[in-house]
């Protein structure tokens, strides 16, 4: 069984059993989701489909305070997602944010590298705000910050790699839609250089997909799980390794044991 730790959907596209819905996906091999959204669409999703949610506020960075984070948080989310700052992450301006979620035990979730494109923005998105290098320093300056960096920092994969690899407070995965299109040779030489397995490099993996949830019949996440298993053969992952990448540290990071 799996946790997905980095999904997306609202309740309002759900029309069907709840109920059915979550054994359909158990049934599928994932037992729970991280739900990243605003606090009003996870806590809909809770109601809805119970412990089958893992909530995760997505909070506008940029004009939230501190008080917006602990509100999310005594709400009931798990943690909060950052996601387009108009300054890099590591900037002074969001540490504030930071401790808070330090403080109170929370997960700190960001989007790193890539960001979809949709178009004329203003202010525009920069990617490089976003990097796995900006994440390291975050973790530098609050050591006791609990971090899951999404999507791997694509397309600075070896940034990532090092920064998950290096930093003990840092976790990454590799959801997203650009990850999954990549040789799985690529990937198993990064996490087994010359065919020897670097525990430590898939030791703080977690599953994840970034899909849409809650359409039924629509199950976009086997993709992933199919995805992570050619790697775990081409890596010849052993079995407890597997699990804790597809459960265990999904499990430990949000206060599920």
């Amino acid at each position: 069984m799996r946790i997905d730790a980095h999904v997306h959907g609202s309740v309002n596209d759900f029309d069907g059993d709840p109920d059915a819905y979550v054994t359909a996906c158990r049934e599928r091999g994932v037992e729970a989701v991280v739900l990243i959204e605003d606090l009003a669409t996870c806590m809909d999703a809770v109601a809805t489909f119970g412990d089958f949610i893992i909530p995760v506020a997505r909070i506008p960075m940029d004009t939230a305070t501190p008080a917006d984070v602990a509100h999310c948080l005594d709400a009931g989310c798990k943690g909060i997602k950052f996601i387009r700052p108009a300054a890099p992450y590591a900037d002074p301006r969001y540490w504030p944010l930071y401790e808070r979620i330090e403080t109170l035990g929370a997960v700190a979730v960001f989007h790193t590298g890539y960001l979809a494109f949709h178009g004329r923005e203003n202010p525009p998105v920069h990617m490089d705000h976003m990097r796995a290098a900006q994440v390291e320093a975050i973790a530098r300056r609050f050591p006791d910050l609990t971090i899951l960096m999404a999507h791997f920092s694509n397309p600075w994969w070896e940034e990532a790699w090092k920064v998950s690899l290096s930093t003990p407070n840092v976790y990454a995965d590799l959801s997203g839609g650009t990850a999954i299109l990549r040789a799985t040779r690529m990937w198993a030489d990064m996490f087994a250089p010359d065919g020897k397995l670097l525990e430590a490099s898939v030791r703080k993996l977690c599953f994840a997909s970034d899909v849409h949830y809650f359409r039924p019949d629509d199950f976009a996440f086997e993709r992933y799980i199919d995805f992570y298993e050619r790697i775990f053969d081409a890596i010849d992952l052993p079995g407890p390794l597997q699990d804790l990448v597809n459960r265990g540290n999904a499990r430990r990071l949000f206060g599920l044991e």
